[in-house]
């Protein structure tokens, strides 16, 4: 089980379909605190994997993970949960053409519940990822493209690319590391070092609280 830190973020992807393959991302806020640093610098741990069966038993493994994650781990405002959207494709039919509406409907439910929001993302954003590049910033694996497997590596390629997003939006501010404080509040940055001249050392933007 994972231990809370309020200076944790978490990522949560899934690829819904016949069967939900999932992901899993736990980092160190200060990864978006700074520019400069490096979001995989400060991963802390990652996980992956495919949920199968029928599509209510997939589901409840789906909400437990983010449950877990929500209130069993991190427990903080830093929890991100994104899913696949839909596109319509003839490659499924029958009762699993709407298989990956259907598991989009619960899962943002479930995320309103925890209060958080069900962010859905693209299938294109996610093509730039190659199993090559995953073994290159340090998810080593095996990789699938095809076949048992496949669907966990789609997960983990809308983790990286969601990974991605939040830093580039994180870009132009620091990262408010103290939670549920308004003022006098902890960033992870240097207005607290003063030269010789009395003069603050931080060089960025802080966000109105």
């Amino acid at each position: 089980m994972l231990q809370g830190d309020p200076n944790q973020f978490a990522i949560v992807t899934f690829d819904p379909g016949g069967t939900i393959g999932w992901a899993r991302l736990i980092l160190d806020a200060r990864a978006f605190s700074r520019p400069e640093h490096k979001v995989l610098r400060w991963l802390l741990s990652w996980d992956c994997g495919e949920f199968s069966g029928q599509e209510e038993a997939q589901l409840e493994q789906g909400v437990a993970l983010i449950r877990a994650t929500r209130l069993n781990g991190v427990f903080n405002r830093h929890t991100d949960v994104v899913g696949e959207d839909f596109e319509l494709t003839q490659l499924i039919g029958g009762e699993n053409l709407l298989s990956p509406v259907r598991i989009n409907a619960v899962l943002n439910w479930e995320c309103h519940k925890q209060g958080l929001k069900y962010v859905l993302q693209k299938r294109q954003m996610r093509k730039s990822v190659t199993p090559e590049r995953l073994n290159l910033f340090g998810f080593k694996g095996k990789w699938r493209t095809s076949g048992k497997g496949k669907d966990a590596f789609a997960a983990m390629q809308h983790a990286v690319v969601w990974s991605r997003r939040i830093k580039k939006l994180s870009q132009s501010r620091p990262w408010k590391l103290s939670d549920g404080i308004a003022s006098n509040a902890y960033w992870d940055c240097a207005c607290e070092e003063i030269d010789s001249y009395g003069r603050g050392q931080c060089d960025m933007s802080h966000p109105r609280s």
